[in-house]
């Protein structure tokens, strides 16, 4: 067979992803798109995508029939996506052509609108109190600068909350304030961090799996880089998510490579866009401090524990005060998300105990992830110790993300980019929860605005309260099954190769 030539059930899979993408795209584009949150004047729908969507007639459409366009066109992307990925891990598509498609793919996001989150002017938002007022966004609030322009399309949650990102993105943010005047360049500059930050992940997926584990290139590629969630839900939306994935995907290539300090460095940097990368950043200083001889491990933990300390108080050192000490975190603690799995079960618990028990259920999916990050460092320190491949490693972090994604109090859909990067070190139910995951809060995104689209709206939260965080609880539950059985029975973190080789690679 030639190397370039597809297999017949591989071109059917990417001739339905390529549709499925188009078809998203066009209806994301169309003028009064429920898939589009306010948008700033200049900002509305043009181009290629929005002129096919008045040929096609979906400006046109309203009522149900919107909604059911909004529905066929999601579950075509992400039906396209999966026989991709299917056929990735069945080797029967090219690297060349994944890449190929991720690179056209993430360019054609950008001729779009802003899609699905107003999260963007809430970043644009801080950085304009810090980089053009001159005030701490830890303690002032939107509220207080309503005379910005930006003022109008900040969502309502978030007007009179502080800041709840990292002093690093809070930095940033403050930067692109000063040079971005205007709103729509604000969200112009965003989404082009976010498609180059996602490109580079792409990129240093590709690198990092071809050195360690060959064969699954194309799927760790597909997974990434045409995933659906990836690209209409968090580079359409310039969520800094993105950033948080491209730090945890370089700290893995770097300790391959076996760059301890520049992995810390990285994932430090990472934690301070988003606290997320915290778990990877303390798995990554357990194991290389356990990797050592005795009578080495108090000055490793010094150093890698002390580089992340000076890195985190340079960056923080601007917005320290005693208003809010923990810059955003206790804010951020308090939130809660209708698609989180810990909410369906207070709800449940609520019902039965009369509005009285509920808050059990977050504390008690609070305690169950701290006792899993609690293992999964126990488990690195012995296979560090043992001598095992950095690979445990990265499929630690793996678990790590995974299980916050879905026992955190808030699951949004960009959430999922966290993990995706080392996707490929899972074994099969945490890596099949976590496609399942994005396919699932992907269908469950139909509007963004409930005043808008009503209708739309509350089908979103039909959908999203009975089928899918029902379904987001049983797969924590068969991932916690399996990382149990995983740790008590001393079997590997990472999955074994269910991957046949590429039809590229030979």
């Amino acid at each position: 067979m030639h190397p370039t030539r597809q297999p017949r059930s591989a071109t059917g899979a990417i001739v339905v992803s390529v549709v499925g993408f188009v078809v998203c795209a066009t209806f994301a584009a169309s003028p009064g798109s429920p898939f589009q949150p306010v948008l700033p004047r200049g900002a509305e729908p043009s181009g290629p995508f929005t002129w096919l969507a008045r040929t096609v007639g979906f400006d046109d459409l309203a009522g149900n029939w919107l909604i059911a366009a909004g529905v066929l066109s999601t579950a075509v992307a992400v039906v396209g996506f999966l026989l991709v990925l299917r056929a990735a891990s069945a080797g029967r598509i090219s690297l060349r052509s994944v890449v190929v498609m991720a690179v056209l793919f993430h360019l054609a996001i950008l001729m779009l609108p802003l899609l699905f989150s107003r999260d963007v002017y809430s970043y644009s938002f801080y950085g304009r109190i810090a980089g053009v007022y001159h005030q701490n966004p830890y303690v002032h609030t939107p509220v207080e600068f309503a005379g910005d322009p930006l003022w109008p399309f900040v969502g309502p949650k978030w007007v009179d909350t502080p800041a709840v990102y990292g002093p690093l993105f809070t930095t940033l943010s403050g930067g692109i304030a000063r040079v971005a005047a205007t709103p729509v360049d604000q969200v112009v500059a965003y989404r082009l961090i976010a498609c180059l930050a996602s490109l580079g992940t792409l990129a240093l997926i590709i690198l990092t799996v071809a050195r360690v584990r060959p064969s699954r290139t194309t799927y760790a590629a597909v997974a990434f880089g045409l995933n659906p969630v990836v690209l209409f839900l968090t580079v359409a939306s310039g969520h800094n998510d993105l950033l948080v994935a491209a730090s945890v995907i370089a700290a893995v290539a770097l300790l391959t490579s076996d760059r301890e300090l520049p992995a810390i460095a990285v994932l430090s940097l990472g934690s301070l866009v988003k606290a997320t990368a915290v778990f990877p950043l303390v798995l990554v200083i357990v194991w290389c401090v356990a990797r050592r001889p005795k009578g080495e491990r108090l000055r490793t933990f010094a150093t890698h524990a002390g580089l992340a300390l000076v890195i985190g108080l340079a960056f923080a050192a601007p917005y320290l005060q005693v208003h809010d000490p923990s810059l955003g975190m206790v804010e951020l603690a308090g939130h809660e998300g209708w698609l989180a799995p810990s909410v369906f079960v207070r709800k449940v618990v609520d019902f039965f105990s009369f509005d009285t028990m509920g808050w059990l259920a977050r504390v008690a999916f609070a305690l169950v992830l701290v006792v899993c990050v609690i293992e999964l460092a126990r488990t690195v320190a012995a296979r560090a110790r043992a001598g095992d491949a950095i690979e445990e490693l990265g499929a630690a972090i793996g678990w790590s993300l995974v299980l916050l994604l879905l026992l955190g109090p808030v699951l949004l859909p960009w959430y999922v980019v966290w993990a995706l990067p080392v996707i490929w070190l899972l074994p099969r139910a945490p890596r099949v929860t976590l496609v399942t995951a994005g396919a699932a809060v992907a269908l469950a995104q139909w509007s963004t605005e409930p005043l808008r689209y009503p209708d739309a709206f509350g089908v979103d939260l039909w959908l999203g309260h009975w089928i899918v965080t029902p379904l987001m609880l049983a797969l924590v539950v068969w991932s916690l099954i399996d990382l149990r059985g995983r740790i008590v029975h001393h079997l590997p973190l990472e999955g074994p190769d269910p991957i046949a080789e590429e039809a590229g690679q030979r």
